[in-house]
């Protein structure tokens, strides 16, 4: 009688490479061939598939030798930690003699996707290739801890990853590890977000591929990727990868005995914004060396998405840029210059404070000692509403700060501005400090009045500007600040200035006024006509976002220039009506036939606290106060009394533009 079927039973068989235990294998012998059925209560294989449990399997088309055995189609069964429970087709060809394993395995299932392996494992070399469709990377997650140490997994762990990854790779290594390998990847719906949601990511698309050879302890590797949809957001920065894909590739080589990483080739671009060629040398993950070229081609578009987000709070916080930036690095082992090329850069600030039009030229920083030469031209600019007109300048910067090679000239509206100074450092802790001296030429009061919205004064406005400093945020004058105006000298003493381009600048100042010719002043403001020339001065100047708050300010005759005082009856009338005194009592007195009158003194004074003006004039009244005490001079004589001492800061203003906008007393 010829046997047909034989079944085997084996505790346990094990070789390099293979391991099984509670072993049990039925062999049939049919018109077709061998046909090969068993279990397992475990098989052991190497990382990453590591340990099978009750593990069933059928093979229809088989073959026992002495030296080993080979199934070309069969169905295996079996349950592995991270896999669960599944249900493959494999093949396999096993020379236990020789010690040379072909599997295949296909159908392998991950949370939704489909795995494909075909692993061949000779004596020293082994050799794989991967074909992954739609895996979930949270399935995914459960597999990493073959790959990654405990520092990099904790980190993954607590990003949440989202989405399906698809890779088919091909793998070649020997007992020490991977040798070469090449890889391709697909990321759908990729999502992820880290435990303070400062790294998060929506519906991102992305392929790449890498490839890799690994000889004597050195990784050669080329990497490229694409990100083609979704959005991502890394603290501060937010890109819409719909709108504006962004590719990179890297080429370069990793040495393991040495933790040195030298990336020779890197390129990144986003759509038509941007692009970078860069090179860098790694070692230790501390940067040795880095290299890099940007060019920007649409600045309109690069400053919302990469720049804007970093200056929130400053000046820059929120502009209207075009133009083109072309930038390039060099750092080495600390040292480092920049070199920023612009051409025909518009810059405006949204809150209307500055603005420039067409700047070109070459911007340099270094920390090096050898000194390095920028300029920067343009044709326009903006200060507030104070006109700049085009000029140049060309400097020279070294160890972290810069300085003016010449004195510079720039036209200020119809004068100008003498620079003979002006020099910049960045301190230890980061901080940017810089100076300035030179001189301001004649500007015409006219010009001046009409950008800043005033009423027009007449003149002219020049002064000497001694050291100027700016430093935490803070400018400070070292020196009094000289202005001839009206006809006389005013001088700015203590003048602070912090935070001038910020949400809320604060200005501080003591101002002596001296020898201001009444009739200019009178005609500018247009409050009727006094001669003469009076002193003053304004103490504890404080301004909030350029609206005064604080000062005490007190204006008089000047004592030592007795010369002709003469009012009108509208000055008189306007003067009263500041005071909180009754108006139009000229039009209605025999004085109505005077056109003017002599004076021998006037003053004023206001001391703001609180929004509240405390008044008081050249001396106490019976009640209330003068502001003007008639005589010294020719009949006929009149004194102006104010009897509000307390007037809200508002209100007083309020008196001040009715003076401006009256006509004058009506005489009858």
């Amino acid at each position: 009688m010829a046997i047909n079927t034989i079944q085997i039973n084996i505790d346990h068989s094990w070789a390099e490479k293979f391991d099984a235990k509670d072993l049990k294998t039925a062999v049939r012998f049919t018109s077709e061939g061998l046909k090969l059925s068993g279990q397992a209560a475990q098989i052991t294989l190497p990382a990453p598939l590591n340990q099978l449990h009750n593990v069933t399997f059928e093979c229809a088309n088989a073959a026992w030798l002495t030296e080993g055995f080979s199934c070309q189609s069969g169905t295996l069964q079996f349950f592995q930690a991270e896999l669960g429970q599944q249900r493959v087709q494999f093949s396999i060809d096993a020379n236990t003699e020789d010690e040379h394993y072909d599997l295949q395995l296909q159908n392998l299932k991950l949370d939704g996707g489909t795995i494909n392996l075909a692993v061949n494992l000779a004596e020293q070399h082994w050799d794989a290739d991967i074909d992954a469709q739609n895996i979930s990377l949270s399935a995914l997650q459960k597999w990493l801890p073959q790959f990654l140490d405990k520092h990099y997994l904790d980190a993954v762990n607590d990003w949440q990853p989202q989405g399906q990854v698809s890779v088919q790779a091909r793998l070649d290594g020997n007992t020490l590890g991977i040798v070469s390998g090449i890889a391709k990847w697909q990321f759908t719906d990729l999502g992820f977000s880290n435990a303070t949601a400062s790294q998060v990511a929506e519906n991102i698309a992305m392929q790449g591929e890498v490839s890799l050879d690994n000889s004597d302890d050195t990784w050669d590797f080329v990497v490229s990727s694409s990100l083609t949809a979704g959005q991502a957001y890394s603290d501060p920065v937010f890109v819409d990868l719909s709108v504006s894909p962004i590719t990179l590739s890297v080429q370069g080589k990793f040495e393991t005995q040495t933790n040195h990483w030298t990336l020779a080739d890197i390129k990144l671009s986003q759509s038509e914004e941007f692009s970078l060629e860069a090179l860098a040398e790694v070692t230790d993950n501390v940067p040795t060396k880095v290299e890099a070229d940007v060019t920007i081609s649409t600045l309109s578009s690069f400053y919302p998405t990469w720049v804007k987000p970093f200056m929130v709070g400053t000046a820059a916080a929120n502009l209207q840029v075009s133009g083109q930036v072309s930038s390039s690095l060099s750092w080495s082992d600390k040292q480092y210059q920049l070199t920023a090329t612009l051409d025909k850069v518009n810059v405006t600030d949204s809150q209307q404070r500055y603005n420039a039009e067409n700047l070109n030229g070459e911007l340099v920083w270094t920390n090096k000692q050898t000194p390095l030469d920028g300029h920067l031209s343009w044709q326009q600019a903006k200060l507030y509403a104070i006109d700049i007109g085009a000029g140049q300048l060309h400097a020279q910067t070294v160890k972290n700060g810069f300085k003016l090679v010449e004195e510079t000239s720039i036209p200020v509206l119809d004068g100008e501005l003498q620079i003979n100074q002006l020099s910049l450092q960045q301190q230890e802790d980061k901080q940017i400090t810089w100076s300035f001296d030179g001189l301001l030429l004649p500007i015409s009061m006219e010009s001046l009045t009409e950008a800043l919205g005033w009423p027009t004064m007449h003149g002219k406005l020049s002064g000497v500007i001694p050291h100027v400093r700016y430093q935490s945020h803070k400018l400070t004058i070292d020196g009094a600040l000289q202005v001839k105006v009206f006809d006389g000298t005013t001088v700015i003493r203590d003048l602070r200035l912090t935070d001038p381009l910020g949400v809320l600048p604060q200005l501080y100042a003591n101002i002596d006024m001296n020898d201001l010719d009444l009739a200019l002043l009178t005609k500018t403001f247009d409050v009727g006509k006094i001669t003469g020339r009076v002193t003053g001065e304004i103490y504890n100047l404080r301004l909030s976002n350029w609206q005064p708050v604080q000062f005490d300010a007190k204006l008089a005759t000047s004592k030592d220039n007795p010369g002709k005082r003469i009012i009108s009856q509208r000055a008189v009338d306007n003067l009263t009506q500041v005071g909180g005194g009754a108006t139009g009592m000229i039009s209605r007195s025999f004085l109505r036939f005077f056109d003017d009158f002599s004076y021998k003194r006037l003053g004023l004074s206001c001391h703001l606290r609180n929004d509240v003006c405390e008044m008081a004039g050249i001396e106490d009244a019976d009640q209330g106060y003068y502001i003007v005490k008639g005589g010294g001079g020719l009949p006929p004589w009149i004194d102006v009394i104010g009897y509000t001492r307390r007037v809200d800061w508002a209100d007083l203003l309020e008196r001040i533009k009715a003076v401006q906008n009256s006509s004058g007393p009506i005489i009858e």
